[in-house]
């Protein structure tokens, strides 16, 4: 998923949040310049964080093209997933 401008500034421009295959709050951080991946990096929670930014944020949500509808029902997945867990 495309970074928002915000994750941007801490990340880098042409950053992509891309969802662990683990536990499914946490992401890959890649930053790419052209076709160069220049910055990859395992962030715990990171992915959660994300998706609870975009949901506070319209703009965010817009410039990335994501649903709130379908933000809730992620958010809901992984809460589930989190509780089966702990």
């Amino acid at each position: 998923m495309r970074a928002c401008k915000h994750f941007s500034l801490k990340f880098g421009d042409e950053t992509n949040i891309i969802q662990s295959e683990g536990h499914p709050w946490n992401a890959y951080v890649v930053v790419w310049q052209g076709d160069k991946k220049v910055y990859s990096s395992f962030e715990t929670g990171l992915f959660w964080d994300y998706l609870e930014h975009l949901a506070e944020n319209k703009e965010c949500r817009q410039e990335v093209g994501i649903r709130k509808q379908d933000l809730k029902i992620l958010l809901n997945q992984i809460k589930r997933e989190w509780k089966d867990e702990h």
